[in-house]
Order: C-alpha cells, then structure tokens, then sequence
C-alpha cells in the first residue's frame, strides 16, 4: 500500500523530469546533469518499489527505507514545481514588455542570479539524499 503511494509519486516526478520543458529549462538553468542523475536513480528506485509491492512481509527496515524515499520524492517535488514556476514565470516576463514587472522581478528573491544557485542546491541536496539512500 504504501509502496504504491510512494511508486505513484516517483513516477509522477520522472514524467516530469522527461518532459520538454524540463529538458529545456535544466540546460538553460545549468543543473541538466543533476536532474539526469536524479532521473536514473528514480528509475531505478521505481524499479525497487515495485519489486517491494509483491513482497508481501514488509519488514520494518524495508517500510522505513520506502519512508524515506517518500519524503525525499515529496521534496523533490516542491524543488521541481518550484523550478517549473521560475520557467513560466521568465517566460511571461520574456513575453512581457513591462519594464517596472521586469524591475521588480529583478529585485525579488526570484532573480535569476539568486535563484539559480539556490535551486542548484536544492537539487543537489536531493540527488544526494536519493543517492544515500538508494545505495
């Protein structure tokens, strides 16, 4: 049961790491290696879930290791929503002619000098997590 939750949830976060947009804005972004990473290591995670749903004697190691997965995955998540947001929000700001919205924008902490930094290492906080537990 709780397997297929957590499933449920890394296959949603690798649809999303496949799309397009993604791709698109990883590279511009420059963290398409770590997303990459984090894609394979969900693959394989995903894999490992699955196999943990037809077990049917969930011991108590296995249900804390697919916890732990889970939070990291729900982590991965508001990392990755919040860098689809920061996309859409540039290309609204690319598309507007606005000077005092593109002032503003500059000013917030969703400036691009600040914000690709900090999601640089937000992402490499989870693909290090993944990777720990997923050894």
């Amino acid at each position: 049961m709780v397997a297929s939750f957590v499933f449920d949830i890394a296959d949603s976060l690798l649809g999303k790491l496949a799309s397009y947009a993604y791709d698109e804005a990883s590279r511009a972004y420059g963290v398409y290696d770590d997303l990459q990473e984090i894609k394979d290591t969900l693959s394989i995670v995903r894999g490992l879930l699955l196999d943990a749903e037809y077990k049917k004697d969930q011991k108590h190691g296995l249900r804390e290791w697919m916890r732990q997965i889970q939070n990291i995955c729900s982590d991965a998540e508001d990392v990755f929503d919040g860098f689809e947001s920061q996309h859409k929000r540039k290309q609204v700001l690319k598309a507007s002619n606005n000077t005092r919205m593109k002032v503003r924008h500059f000013l917030s902490s969703y400036n691009p000098i600040v914000f690709r930094p900090r999601m640089a290492r937000h992402i490499k906080e989870v693909r290090d997590r993944l990777d720990k537990v997923a050894a």
